[in-house]
């Protein structure tokens, strides 16, 4: 008996040093990739920054290009995970949309890096790893915009949105809030982006809105 529980707490300790490890990876190949991005970055690089040798990252991801794409679908199910929290706390699909908004900001305000990743995301990157985004960032983007897009249907049922395509929408939703973004770190993150959730909603509103006479 004690045997087994002493396997066991070696079992469980290699565990957490593994997703210790995996953890320091992550967080080392973000802030690398975002300042230097995808090509100039070495895993001799990362594994340097994360106090970890290079033959370890290839015991959790298979080669750069895995490492890369997994910080993008870490980050990516951790902003999914905060939008359906919230949005469930809201009643009407009007406030879920405001609410949704106001995370993805507030999200991107805290994941500077994330976001820099994201837009370096080139058509040359795109076509190098175009068979491991389809599979992976681009479905979690897709249940991002469908999460909206959905929000937007419900909003059309209530009469609160106007019957216009529901998809077309949310990405131009999700592309104001990008937009908004990039103007944000241009201007030297010198404000709350947060703040801008009001703006992105206006915009939104005044185009889609279903305005009562």
């Amino acid at each position: 008996m004690l045997k087994s529980q002493e396997l066991e707490k070696r079992k469980n300790k290699r565990q957490l040093r593994r997703l210790n490890q995996r953890d320091k990876i992550l967080q080392a190949g973000e802030k690398l990739f975002a300042k230097k991005g995808f090509h100039l970055t070495t895993l001799e690089e990362i594994a340097k920054s994360a106090n970890l040798a290079k033959g370890t990252i290839y015991l959790h991801f298979l080669n750069k290009v895995d490492l890369f794409i997994s910080i993008i679908e870490r980050k990516l199910d951790v902003l999914l995970k905060k939008i359906r929290e919230e949005i469930r706390k809201e009643k009407t699909s009007v406030e879920k949309i405001k609410k949704a908004i106001k995370v993805h900001l507030s999200f991107l305000e805290q994941n500077k890096n994330f976001f820099r990743i994201l837009q370096s995301l080139s058509g040359e990157y795109k076509r190098e790893m175009e068979k491991e985004l389809t599979e992976r960032v681009i479905k979690k983007n897709t249940a991002y915009l469908g999460i909206i897009r959905n929000l937007i249907q419900e909003g059309i049922k209530e009469g609160q949105i106007k019957p216009l395509d529901a998809h077309k929408l949310s990405v131009m939703l999700v592309g104001v809030v990008h937009s908004l973004t990039i103007n944000w770190i241009t201007q030297g993150e010198s404000y709350p982006l947060v703040k801008d959730s009001d703006l992105a909603w206006e915009v939104f509103w005044e185009g889609a809105g279903l305005k009562k006479e």
